[in-house]
């Protein structure tokens, strides 16, 4: 098992492993540089699932069983709820319907699929090991990697999110495994360390820190400009390399 797992966020279903891997092992390793540090490529391993959401044209998902997946997680509601329903229709005029169908799909489903949802921990869970010192996760993948540490019970590892939505109640509380008790989470036993980084201007994570919902974790704030959610200027920031650093150091010594 690698000493580091990289676990990516939503919307690589038209990816795979070998491409997420090429980008994101270059920016972490840009990340330990500035802090001063260095790995081996074969230090680093992304956990992909992104072809599980990947459409099937021969059993696509019907509009009835998009409303399904949406009511049981509560996905627009929380959308509309955080943005505001004006906020809500600007967004959908913006990027088009289409594109909303596809985001409720893939939300919607890990949330409301169990069958999904079992598939992409299971694909998070089998590259985490004894050797693992830390976990790195963006996005979608820090609610994975959140979850499936919090049933992982034989590692011990750092965890380090990026870009994360933990901190959005309206987002993460409708189903989030542990379930949130008066708007707080559980601490998955498994984990040594939460450092949690956050870029100005993220919509998914800025002003909701993750933080005020688990008690504990330590903070940082990232300009990551005009790509302010992407993974790859997140896991170069000197401080992501930095946490992750010292995951590496305090599991050498």
């Amino acid at each position: 098992m690698a000493l580091i797992v990289g676990v990516h966020g939503a919307f690589h279903e038209l990816w795979g492993p070998h491409q997420v891997a090429g980008r994101w092992i270059p920016a972490l390793r840009d990340g330990l540089g500035f802090a001063g540090m260095s790995i081996e490529p074969n230090d680093a391993v992304i956990a992909f699932y992104g072809d599980v959401f990947r459409s099937d044209p021969n059993n696509p998902i019907s509009d009835a069983e998009l409303v399904e997946y949406e009511e049981r997680a509560g996905i627009l509601d929380a959308a509309g709820s955080f943005i505001g329903q004006d906020g809500l229709e600007a967004f959908v005029a913006h990027i088009g319907r289409e594109q909303i169908r596809q985001t409720l799909a893939q939300l919607g489903r890990y949330f409301g699929d169990e069958t999904v949802r079992r598939k992409v921990q299971d694909r998070v869970r089998s590259v985490i090991g004894p050797d693992t010192a830390v976990v790195v996760a963006h996005s979608l993948g820090s609610v994975v990697a959140y979850e499936v540490l919090a049933g992982a019970s034989d590692v011990s590892v750092d965890l380090v999110t990026i870009g994360s939505p933990l901190g959005q109640h309206g987002v993460v509380g409708h189903d989030l495994r542990p379930a949130l008790r008066d708007g707080k989470g559980t601490w998955p036993a498994s984990v040594r360390t939460w450092t949690d980084i956050t870029s100005v201007g993220d919509p998914v994570a800025d002003g909701h820190p993750v933080a005020d919902v688990f008690d504990g974790i330590t903070s940082f704030r990232v300009d990551n400009g005009h790509r302010a959610h992407d993974p790859e200027p997140y896991l170069c920031a000197a401080v992501t390399g930095a946490a992750i650093g010292a995951a590496l150091a305090r599991r050498s010594g």
